[in-house]
């Protein structure tokens, strides 16, 4: 590593050129010297293209990668995340890699606390700042992230990510791809993965000291565009995605380090996180009376006893807007049973299970 590590910036543009024109300049004014920046043209529109040629034209801290057609489609929302931000790490020479969304942007400091929690470490792997949630004007959102992001400078990553997979959330609110990773580290795990945010937590983070500094302020920009917001609306939340990450990356395998009962309880975790996501989702939908985006995680779910055990249980918890989803599966659910009576039988919780349907002792 050089006496000045070099920090390089990824960022994934397709069709806002006024946000994007916001997110480069913050990285223009880092105010840590060795910079590079990568600007990756989704096939993007022309106003946007003209931006980023201008950008690289001159700033000689610029690269782009360019695609001359768009890599994202809605019958696969998240493979523009392993095409895109794959070719972009390929082109990377920086000691340290982030990557954002152009309509997201760094406080002018970001960088250089980065770093510093980096060269302040030599075991540190990861290190991440404090995100900063704002409009689609620039404004702070009332609701922040701070009061659950006050975990050490320093601590073990994996600590951090069996918090947050134990739903406690007391350290770390906001997990996902917020973290700036080694990139030999990055590139060693399996690079981007279509499920980026489990992957960063679970794939990488936990094998390594994490550096935090809540002075280095991410500004995490929540609006309608959103493109997690606009998936998630139709019901593309991820599911084989991040399932599939714990046979791609054989997480199995790697969490054995800390022990073969641990790593099985970590994938056990893992999956039930997708299980329930899934579920709350599901019943969202319903509540709202939105078939399209329901019958589609329906497809994907139906046949996972542990899914049906969570909606069920959201019921039972009686959240205001799962009691019409409990009311509507409930049928569905006792019919299972009475057409297949060994389901209880299977497991505990399929046990457990027909005692919430039925009130009948498994």
């Amino acid at each position: 590593m050089t006496s000045t590590p070099l920090f390089t910036a990824i960022v994934h543009t397709y069709y806002r050129p006024a946000l994007l024109k916001q997110a480069v300049e913050a990285l223009q004014r880092q105010t840590y010297g060795n910079l590079e920046i990568i600007l990756i043209n989704n096939g993007a529109t022309p106003e946007t293209v003209a931006y980023l040629h201008q950008a690289a034209s001159e700033d000689p801290r610029v690269k782009l990668v360019e695609f001359s057609e768009n890599q994202f489609s809605w019958d696969d929302p998240l493979q523009y995340v392993h095409i895109c931000l794959n070719a972009a790490l390929t082109e990377a020479t920086g000691d340290y890699v982030w990557v954002q969304e152009d309509d997201d942007f760094l406080a002018d400091d970001y960088a250089e606390k980065m770093a510093g929690l980096f060269q302040g470490n030599p075991e540190c792997t990861t290190a991440a700042g404090l995100p900063v949630s704002i409009d689609i004007n620039g404004h702070l959102n009332p609701d922040q992230y701070e009061a659950a992001n006050t975990r050490d400078r320093y601590m073990s990553g994996r600590v951090l990510a069996e918090d947050c997979m134990s739903r406690r959330g007391k350290m770390f609110a906001t997990p996902g791809s917020i973290f700036t990773i080694k990139r030999d580290v990055l590139i060693q795990a399996g690079g981007y993965h279509r499920g980026l945010e489990l992957s960063h937590l679970y794939g990488i983070v936990p094998f390594g000291v994490t550096g935090f500094d809540s002075t280095a302020l991410f500004y995490w920009r929540h609006h309608e565009g959103q493109l997690n917001l606009q998936a998630s609306g139709s019901g593309w939340i991820g599911i084989d995605e991040n399932l599939s990450l714990i046979t791609d990356w054989r997480l199995k395998e790697r969490w054995s380090v800390f022990g073969n009962g641990i790593a099985q309880r970590v994938v056990g975790a893992m999956a039930r996180q997708v299980y329930d996501r899934a579920a709350s989702r599901f019943v969202f939908y319903i509540y709202g009376l939105k078939t399209s985006p329901a019958l589609r995680i329906l497809a994907k779910m139906w046949f996972r006893p542990f899914f049906w055990y969570r909606v069920i249980v959201c019921g039972m918890q009686k959240q205001y807007y799962v009691r019409p989803a409990l009311a509507l599966s409930k049928p569905f659910v006792k019919a299972a049973f009475r057409l297949w009576p060994g389901l209880a039988g299977m497991s505990p919780f399929m046990g457990k299970l027909r005692e919430l349907v039925t009130r009948e002792p498994a």
